[in-house]
């Protein structure tokens, strides 16, 4: 028998939070903490704020981190497309620009003293227990970010941090019972996972062919560029122990372990720093056409074995005759590029297509099928009986991944019926709830970790209306 909790969702202001309550175990990205980096190349504008290339690449890198982190260092480029990453960086520097524009609609201001005030609390730049200013330069001046672009960084972190305080979200008695109520809420299901081999579809060459030719338009090549470049190798030399030293005293937050256990680490990144402005004297003559490097040539496109994908989104935004400054290749060598000339996109035929093609409406045609075999079935199957499991079980659910238990389980506790399905990308999961209860052992105060969700969902809202109020123009692809 289903619940007062069930039947009664009309009632239940705090369904509309449970999408993200599904996910508070796994953990969320934050956004509000991104370094500038050199690059001025504007890649969008959100109604008075400009977003910067440099500002776009450092976001990814971050969220990058973040992830292999969570992977236990095997996250890769393959996951991080698949994971539309860029994107997600970008999304983070969209809403803090249309944050900043509010701020600035409010009339809210930064005064200089508040962000001295910030440094010299910043016990990283601390020497001795007290701010010390060579600490506080030589750490920037290792991340390749000056001491104006870190401060005006830091600008408006606090501009935002104001603007929320303007804005403050609050939690009644009411929500926090009916917030408890749906984490001691526990359900036991029979459930069926149904896959892409359960069903079987088949499909002629004149189904593709069709199919292309309604959608041919999406089937381009990649833009390719030619480029003219010169190498600067990092050449191998030997530092004494004092520069070693001094090094790892400006750079010791990069370092996890002591001075002895990093030296290998040190003398790696000593020798890329001095290559670096080795590089950046060849860039110079390069610039000026005096350079006697040996001129290479190449047509590349984004895979390739020379610039790094960060790169690359630099190459992008180039304009013909563009000389980029030096970036250290994948395959460890500096490298300075001139754009050369563009090959843009073109259609792909359909013989270069075909396989593409066949395997994208082979997916179209078993979502279907698979749709309709769970529509026919769902009333009457037999399947896993699962323990009882709370909204945030999402990991314990056997066959499928922890994020889409957790997509599976925010559905469930948000429906009305107690049998159903849910769509999981490739998968859907037929269920039936068999039993429920309440169960309070182990749930501490939720009362921070409930204002955390009420404060994403409200800024979610916000960022939603101001995305409709501030115009935004983007100057790049992904």
């Amino acid at each position: 028998m289903i619940s007062w909790m069930q039947h009664n969702r009309k009632y239940l202001i705090v369904t509309l939070w449970l999408s993200a309550i599904a996910f508070v175990g796994a953990g969320f990205v934050g956004w509000g903490s991104y370094k500038y980096g050199s690059k001025a190349t504007a890649i969008a504008r959100i109604g008075n704020v400009d977003i910067k290339l440099a500002e776009l690449q450092m976001a990814y890198s971050n969220l990058y981190g973040y992830y292999n982190q969570m992977f236990g260092g095997k996250f890769d480029k393959d996951m991080a497309k698949e994971m539309r990453l860029e994107e997600s960086a970008f999304d983070i520097l969209k809403r803090e620009a249309l944050l900043l524009n509010l701020a600035e609609e409010f009339g809210l201001k930064i005064l200089d003293k508040e962000i001295a005030e910030n440094i010299i609390r910043n016990e990283s730049f601390f020497k001795n227990g007290i701010f010390d200013r060579g600490q506080y330069e030589a750490i920037l001046l290792n991340s390749r970010i000056t001491p104006k672009e870190y401060e005006d960084r830091l600008a408006k972190s606090i501009l935002i941090t104001k603007l929320r305080e303007l804005m403050p979200v609050v939690t009644t008695h009411f929500e926090k019972e009916l917030f408890g109520s749906i984490l001691t809420l526990k359900d036991k299901l029979e459930y069926k996972i149904l896959s892409f081999d359960d069903v079987n579809v088949s499909l002629s060459e004149n189904d593709v062919l069709l199919y292309w030719e309604s959608n041919k338009n999406r089937f381009l090549t990649e833009p390719e560029y030619q480029i003219k470049y010169i190498e600067t190798a990092i050449t191998d030399k030997n530092y004494t122990e004092n520069e070693q030293q001094e090094f790892y005293n400006a750079n010791g937050l990069k370092y996890d372990v002591n001075f002895s256990e990093a030296k290998d680490e040190i003398k790696k990144d000593m020798l890329e720093r001095d290559a670096k402005r080795e590089a950046m004297k060849d860039y110079l003559a390069f610039k000026k056409g005096e350079s006697s490097k040996e001129l290479k040539e190449l047509q590349m496109n984004s895979n390739n074995m020379i610039l790094s994908e960060e790169s690359m989104a630099e190459l992008k935004m180039a304009k013909i005759g563009d000389i980029l400054k030096p970036q250290l290749s994948i395959n460890g060598i500096f490298v300075t590029v001139r754009l050369e000339n563009v090959i843009l996109p073109r259609e792909k035929s359909f013989d270069e297509v075909k396989s593409e093609v066949s395997l994208e409406l082979k997916n179209i045609k078993s979502k279907e099928a698979l749709s309709k075999l769970a529509q026919d079935s769902y009333m009457n199957f037999s399947g896993k009986e699962s323990d009882f499991l709370a909204v945030t079980d999402g990991a314990k659910i056997e066959g499928i991944f922890p994020q889409d238990g957790s997509e599976l389980l925010s559905t469930i506790f948000t429906s009305s019926t107690n049998q159903g399905f849910v769509q999981l990308d490739s998968k859907i999961v037929l269920y039936k709830i068999l039993q429920q209860k309440v169960d309070k052992e182990g749930v501490e105060d939720i009362s921070e970790q409930m204002l955390e969700v009420k404060e994403r969902v409200f800024e979610d809202n916000l960022i939603k209306r101001l995305e409709y109020y501030y115009p935004i123009q983007t100057y790049f692809k992904g």
